[in-house]
């Protein structure tokens, strides 16, 4: 079985870890980004798209919309235990982010706890275009 290639990787800080990831787009970049940090939470577990959720995040910049969309994916692994496989972005723009997750719940008898995601922090938060697309790094407090 070939393992698929990741399009983001970690980086150590100072009792954090950072994500730092590339996309084509800014959705693109944004779910690279969601992917590290779902594999931060539950290393490679398979995770099955049992059930949808729809999402909407807006904020003034691009920096911002990426920090409230990883944040808001955090909360609902905190407070649902929910993490996301599938992505569907129908709207994202540098101040909006609209479409809908499919995912799971946790489930600790079938899949792995990796770290214990406390944040996901503004600490050297960076997302800019570059040539062919855009790159973002955010660092995550474990």
């Amino acid at each position: 079985m070939t393992k698929a290639v990741r399009e983001y990787e970690f980086f150590e800080h100072t009792a954090d870890i950072g994500i730092r990831a590339r996309g084509e787009s800014l959705a693109a970049l944004c779910v690279h980004l969601a992917q590290g940090l779902t594999e931060l939470i539950a290393e490679d577990s398979a995770l099955e798209p049992r059930t949808a959720r729809p999402i909407r995040v807006t904020a003034p910049n691009a920096e911002l919309l990426v920090l409230a969309w990883l944040q808001e994916l955090l909360f609902w692994f905190s407070t649902d235990r929910f993490l996301p496989v599938e992505y569907a972005l129908e709207e994202v723009t540098e101040t909006s982010l609209r479409g809908a997750l499919r995912g799971e719940t946790f489930d600790p008898v079938r899949h792995t706890q990796g770290r214990e995601v406390k944040a996901i922090t503004r600490h050297l938060l960076k997302v800019e275009r570059c040539r062919g697309g855009w790159q973002g790094e955010v660092l995550v407090d474990i």
